[in-house]
């Protein structure tokens, strides 16, 4: 049998069967998506689909695992692409399901091409009132939404300033402008998001196959409800921040550290906490000095227009966010809160992520950036430990590109805390232990397991010859 045809194995009774229940497995995360975004159920079915639809994510992983041999890479192909375009399908087809994140985008995309620094004024300002539409300000009587002087608006903290870095920003303003001043509402901001979904599962595609590397762990991003829902369907920004770490890693590792440093500095000043894959450059001099200083550029060319506009009010809502989410007063830090308790749970955060980061960097492989950035990303994610969903897109990309299948339940965790609202017979603060607990029992085993298979996989040193016999073609006599 030729290699030709071993590439391409035939797909026998139990391939096609496996096949069949892979495509079940899809069929049903569509529709659990649609219900989720038709919220077809009498109370918000995110409580009782998304935890299921997860699991079935998992499922879906170990039979394209399982298929891995069985299945042509073209015909991978076909299943991750056909299969992403269907679940962002149906992300679209209702409004946000549990966020309301993109009135604000729509706001500030509307205040910028007004010709307005979005920094400048919070969307309840009276300096603002005559950009005030009723899609986003609505007429309510009694108000049932954020009262502000003069009405009602469906934006969240219509009294603060925006948060979003400036990348995010010029994006919000990208997308009003191509659908013709906001036309379709929440439609033009999810559409972006899923062919930025769509455009992210093709890249990890044509990375896989450019290195050669296994296409199931795809899966973990195109097959994932939970991008659907919060990428898609909700249209948060960090589908944009994912993209673009997924091209910062393969420049990395295609040896170009200058587009590295550009894509970095842009996911930064998207979503900020991107900034953690600076590690995966790694502490080759050049190389380094390149990234960062692409990196730095990108970063102070997006704020110094907003800078020059309006100052420290750059910063928006971002100090008391760190306050209202109390990372200020480290209560935020789960597990440090665990294990040491009160003011020293910060300092123990911090000294975890400065050290864990340090030692990425110091031992970063220049072959396998991805590696180094999915760490650092899942690090971060139990350092800081936040509670919504979507923090977790960039970790989820990085884990379709690295294979590391062993953050995925760190990539749920905080999707499991944020639902946990919505049950009242639940106890938040056991919901936020367990999730981040297993998380790190599921990190431990799976890290065993791959380490041990390493070491199996490894080839056994050949034995020293004795007196008399012929040496072995590896060793130092027969060169």
């Amino acid at each position: 049998m030729d290699r030709a045809h071993r590439s391409r194995p035939e797909l026998g009774r139990r391939g096609r069967s496996a096949v069949t229940a892979v495509a079940v497995l899809v069929a049903i995360e569509v529709l659990g998506v649609l219900a989720l975004t038709n919220r077809v159920h009498h109370f918000r079915p995110v409580l009782t689909l998304l935890g299921p639809l997860f699991g079935c994510s998992l499922v879906l992983l170990a039979m394209l695992w399982r298929l891995r041999t069985r299945l042509s890479r073209r015909a991978l192909t076909a299943l991750l692409i056909g299969g992403c375009a269907v679940l962002q399908l149906a992300a679209l087809a209702g409004n946000p399901v549990s966020s309301d994140d993109d009135y604000r985008y729509a706001w500030d995309g509307k205040v910028q091409l007004s010709g307005i620094d979005p920094y400048r004024y919070a969307p309840a300002d009276q300096a603002l009132s005559r950009l005030r539409e009723d899609f986003l300000f609505p007429a309510a009587d009694p108000c049932r939404h954020n009262v502000v002087p003069g009405g009602c608006s469906v934006i969240n903290r219509p009294l603060v300033r925006t948060i979003y870095p400036p990348v995010a920003e010029a994006s919000f303003a990208l997308v009003r402008v191509l659908s013709f001043g906001g036309h379709g509402h929440h439609l033009p901001l999810q559409l972006a998001a899923g062919l930025g979904v769509l455009a992210t599962t093709l890249l990890l595609i044509r990375s896989a196959n450019r290195r050669g590397s296994p296409l199931w762990p795809v899966a973990a991003w195109a097959l994932s409800p939970l991008v659907a829902i919060e990428a898609t369907n909700n249209a948060h920004i960090d589908w944009l921040a994912a993209l673009l770490a997924v091209l910062a890693m393969w420049s990395l590792r295609e040896g170009r550290p200058l587009p590295a440093g550009l894509a970095i500095g842009a996911a930064f000043a998207t979503k900020l906490y991107p900034g953690v894959l600076m590690v995966a450059v790694g502490r080759r001099p050049r190389r380094l000095v390149t990234a960062a200083a692409a990196a730095t550029g990108v970063v102070a060319l997006s704020y110094l227009p907003h800078v020059l506009a309006v100052g420290p009010k750059v910063l928006g809502y971002l100090p008391t966010y760190l306050s209202t989410e109390s990372y200020a007063s480290g209560q935020r830090y789960f597990i440090a809160t665990w294990l040491v308790g009160g003011s020293a749970a910060t300092k123990v955060a911090l000294l975890a992520g400065v050290v864990g980061l340090t030692w990425l960097w110091w031992r970063a492989d220049p072959r396998r950036p991805e590696e180094t950035a999915v760490n650092a990303t899942g690090l971060l994610l139990l350092v800081a430990t936040p509670h919504y969903g979507w923090y977790a897109l960039t970790l989820i990309a990085l884990i379709a590109m690295s294979g590391r299948i062993e953050w995925l339940w760190t990539a749920f965790a905080p999707g499991l805390q944020y639902m946990s609202a919505e049950f009242p017979h639940w106890n938040p603060e056991v919901v936020k232990y367990y999730s981040y607990g297993i998380a790190l029992v599921w990190l431990a085993v799976f890290s065993t397991g791959r380490r041990l298979a390493t070491r199996r996989a490894r080839p056994s040193r050949e034995p020293v010859p004795a007196s008399g016999d012929q040496p072995s073609p590896h060793s130092a006599t027969a060169s």
